[in-house]
């Protein structure tokens, strides 16, 4: 799916969790747009059409930052008059107040307090009235600006997308250490899962998986029932977005594979059968109540791929075990799953549990998850 349209090319920023950047980039490819990767993302040019197909369609990245500005700045002393400079009226459009995330690192300017405020009176300065920082949580639907200073060079960009993109707008109930979306379409994506063969997901929680799988497998844009902050912007084309989505829903087909997913926790299966129904997907998942010994009485034709995200001990209460249940984990699909992919997100500083899966195991990529340092494994199962 390529992005065009006439309008003008500026720098787009492609946020993401560090050690994702070769999935978004590959990502990213897939829906027409080259970029350069850096740490914690994806740069690349694009247009007003190019920034809402990525926020439409990404289905990894965290957030897409627009790029207005980058220059040298020595001090604080010129810092407002710098950051009066940009057209900040087309992206408040007319609101009084703004969020902030200001870091400074290796600069002559060291304090991202006084930057934020510099930042402040600057947009103040340009649109002559009175504009007022925010905290993030009073403050969660209000214009979102990231200034960042490095080596005395500052870098301005906007949020274009509102929320954080792994709300997709189709979860409703979750559990205890949940798996946010944009990580669980990485892991799908790292695993080669090829969106036609047969998906199984043996400790499904919330159901989260197998519902990036499904939007997967019938090519639905993850941003396809929520809103964005580039909405609100005061150059916004409502018929540039218009078009996209009709593009979007021509695209939607019914998923060719089989989708199970399965818990021995029954609030997790419950959190997952009304997700699933709120989303319209009960009739392509089967979600059962069942602990993994049972895994070999599921009829799913193969091979296919299991993907799945296992308890680590780390922030539930239930750390009993944990290697005991890896182990029989591992030994369930070694007899009862030969030739199927295996791609399981474990912890990097419990390796214990990866290797009492006793599975010949690659590592993909690196990341965290809820501030936990995971590593996610994969391979086929002999």
């Amino acid at each position: 799916m390529k992005t065009s349209g006439t309008e003008s090319r500026f720098p787009i920023f492609a946020v993401c969790p560090p050690g994702l950047e070769d999935i978004l980039s590959r990502e990213l490819e897939s829906l027409g747009v080259s970029g350069r990767k850096i740490t914690g993302g994806v740069e690349f040019p694009g247009d007003l059409r190019t920034l809402y197909s990525v926020n439409l369609w990404s289905r990894t990245a965290s957030r897409i930052l627009l790029r207005i500005g980058k220059f040298r700045l020595f001090s604080l002393k010129e810092a407002q008059e710098k950051f009066s400079r940009y057209p900040w009226e087309l992206y408040l459009n007319g609101q009084s107040e703004i969020r902030v995330r200001a870091s400074a690192h290796k600069s002559r300017i060291y304090h991202s307090g006084a930057l934020a405020q510099r930042l402040v009176q600057g947009i103040s300065r340009r649109l002559g009235t009175k504009i007022t920082l925010v905290g993030e949580k009073t403050g969660r639907d209000r214009p979102l600006i990231f200034v960042r200073m490095f080596k005395d060079l500052c870098q301005i960009s906007v949020d274009s997308s509102g929320r954080h993109l792994h709300k997709r707008g189709r979860k409703t109930y979750s559990v205890r250490a949940p798996l946010r979306e944009n990580l669980a379409a990485a892991m799908l994506l790292a695993s080669g899962w090829d969106r036609c063969s047969s998906l199984l997901d043996p400790f499904c929680g919330s159901g989260t998986i197998v519902m990036e799988a499904i939007l997967m497998a019938s090519m639905i844009p993850p941003g396809r029932m929520r809103d964005f902050a580039f909405m609100k912007w005061k150059n916004f084309h409502p018929e540039i977005w218009h078009q996209l989505l009709v593009r979007a829903d021509r695209l939607t087909a019914r998923p060719p594979g089989k989708f199970i997913a399965a818990d021995r926790d029954p609030s997790a299966v419950e959190a997952a059968l009304f997700n699933v129904e709120k989303s319209g997907f009960s009739r392509h998942v089967q979600i059962l109540h069942a602990d993994i010994s049972r895994l070999s009485d599921i009829s799913i034709p193969g091979p296919g791929f299991i993907v799945t995200n296992p308890p680590y001990g780390h922030r539930l209460k239930e750390n009993y075990g944990l290697s005991g249940t890896y182990a029989r984990f591992g030994e369930t699909i070694r007899y009862h799953f030969p030739g199927w992919n295996v791609t399981v997100l474990c912890p990097r500083d419990r390796s214990n549990l990866g290797r009492a899966l006793s599975l010949s195991l690659r590592p993909l990529c690196r990341f965290l998850n809820g501030g936990i340092k995971v590593e996610l494994l994969s391979g086929t199962v002999a």
